[in-house]
């Protein structure tokens, strides 16, 4: 393996994942591995899939009701459209993958040589994501077994046997998603909580009047700075090469849960409870995927506020009696002004251009 899949933070996951096929390249030069070839069985085990779906579809698909077939094809489209995704965004964003992971291993390395990495929160954190991949992925096949042994109707054993092959694929390239995102809440965190650390130590340098420490303790502020702006890099990178997957597979849980959610009041009301609870089942794991994403996510997104917030509310004193922390604080706010201006000259053009079609309308 290359150096920076060595990592310890990132050996398992890569492993992992490139036997599963959605790690077909290095992640230090973005080369194509071998691992390439497992994503084009994996791709032709997929289109085989669905083409099987379109083919039968009228002995696949449930047609007991219209408004059940149009669920599932909604449903089958949605899934198509997440899985061709999928495969585009594997190759087609491999540099912005590559550097966020690079970023990441350069925040971890800073940290760690000036002693601010947790290392057992960093091993916690790691546990508990392979639990919740490993808890949720054998609940997901067994509930699908469990659903596939008990079905009565052969169209609806047809229906979970070809469905689940993607729901799978879905399932594990979400869990692949919520990785660097927990790690970037991590460094973010682990950023944040050094940042307090050396705001109070100077505010007791800047009462006791120890100028030379607080310029010390001023790089120390302008490094987190630094660092916590390469975070924000990672969170572009992130978004750029799994923007398009998150926002599909969201629309698909939420879909899934609509579909769900019909077709227990359909088996409800048709007296079958049994069949029912069987559905439910799955409509709780599609809750709990789309609650944990949505919660990974937004811890990262409130962590970088946090930290932002507080960087601009070191106290001004403290700022102008450190010549470190004073330039640092002007220059963040000319770069205020310069985007302002930006904002005002933008919206000006804006304002002519509106203007000049009236007169080009009238």
């Amino acid at each position: 393996m290359e150096p920076l899949e060595q990592w310890f933070v990132l050996a398992g996951y890569v492993r992992f994942h490139q036997w599963l096929g959605f790690q077909p390249y290095r992640l230090n030069s973005g080369n194509v591995s071998r691992f390439a070839i497992h994503t084009l069985v994996q791709w032709f085990v997929v289109a085989a899939n669905l083409s099987l779906i379109i083919y039968r579809r009228r002995c696949i698909l449930y047609h007991c009701e219209s408004i059940g077939m149009v669920v599932d094809f909604i449903k089958l489209l949605t899934i198509g459209l997440a899985i061709l995704v999928i495969y585009v965004e594997l190759f087609r964003t491999i540099d912005n993958v590559c550097v966020c992971w690079r970023t990441l291993y350069k925040v971890h390395q800073t940290l760690q040589s000036q002693g601010m990495v947790d290392n057992r929160q960093l091993i916690r954190t790691m546990r508990f994501y392979w639990y919740f991949v490993l808890g949720t992925l054998l609940y997901f096949v067994g509930n699908e077994w469990f659903t596939y042994h008990f079905a009565q109707e052969m169209q609806t054993k047809r229906y979970y046997a070809y469905f689940f092959g993607l729901q799978y694929l879905l399932h594990i390239k979400l869990q692949q998603l919520i990785y660097p995102v927990i790690m970037l809440d991590l460094y973010l965190r682990m950023t944040r909580t050094a940042l307090e650390h050396h705001v109070e130590l100077l505010q007791c340098s800047e009462r006791l009047g120890c100028s030379s420490y607080m310029e010390f303790l001023a790089g120390k502020v302008n490094t987190l700075k630094a660092l916590h702006s390469d975070l924000f890099q990672v969170s572009v990178e992130l978004n750029e090469a799994f923007g398009w997957t998150y926002l599909l597979i969201y629309y698909k849980n939420y879909i899934y849960i609509l579909s769900n959610a019909y077709w227990v009041v359909f088996w409800i009301l048709k007296n079958q409870l049994n069949h029912a609870s069987r559905i439910i089942s799955r409509l709780v794991i599609r809750t709990i995927l789309l609650t944990a994403t949505f919660y990974v996510n937004t811890c990262a997104m409130n962590t970088s506020v946090h930290f932002k917030h507080r960087l601009h509310t070191i106290n001004l004193r403290i700022q102008i009696k450190s010549r470190s922390l004073y330039s640092m604080i002007v220059f963040t706010v000319g770069a205020y002004i310069s985007i302002f201006v930006q904002q005002a000259v933008h919206q000006i053009d804006e304002m002519e251009c509106t203007d000049h079609e009236i007169q080009c309308l009238s």
